[in-house]
């Protein structure tokens, strides 16, 4: 395995698509894709069972990525860090969030949205503590991006 194996997961759906013409970017004929090399950062920083206790990322959360880049709870589209762009999806379930970042990666070579980061919070989150645990070490900038909560009624 090299590091560009990649997973084709999709197409965005119509929610993204809307949620980021809001701010300029045009995510048609764009498609979501993880990684080899996203699976190894993602092991090796957040699967360490020492470490993380319960909210240490295994094998088995990686197949929860095509449910939560289709079907989050909540969304930011368009944060900025490093001048890089993202999207940060938040999936809750009773006892944990699962946070997932892709790199939005528009050239000439790539119209893709790709894996960044993936990890878990052991408690429930709202929008609100989503946006404080992603800008809490000022790094990411959330101001020219989007909010989207997607929770079904």
């Amino acid at each position: 395995m090299n590091q560009f194996d990649k997973t084709i997961i999709g197409k965005p759906e119509p929610w993204l698509i809307e949620a980021a013409a809001e701010i300029g970017f045009d995510f048609t004929g764009f498609r979501h894709e993880t990684t080899s090399d996203f699976k190894r950062h993602v092991i090796k920083r957040h699967g360490n069972p020492a470490i993380h206790g319960r909210a240490t990322i295994t094998e088995a959360d990686f197949s929860r990525i095509p449910d939560i880049v289709k079907k989050p709870d909540n969304a930011i589209v368009g944060a900025t860090r490093k001048g890089r762009l993202y999207i940060i999806y938040a999936k809750t379930e009773p006892d944990m969030t699962y946070i997932y970042f892709e790199q939005i990666l528009d050239s000439h070579r790539y119209r893709v949205l790709r894996g960044n980061t993936f990890y878990k919070v052991t408690r429930p989150l709202g929008m609100d503590d989503i946006k404080k645990i992603v800008t809490w070490n000022d790094k990411t900038d959330i101001s020219g991006a989007v909010s989207v909560n997607i929770i079904e009624a």
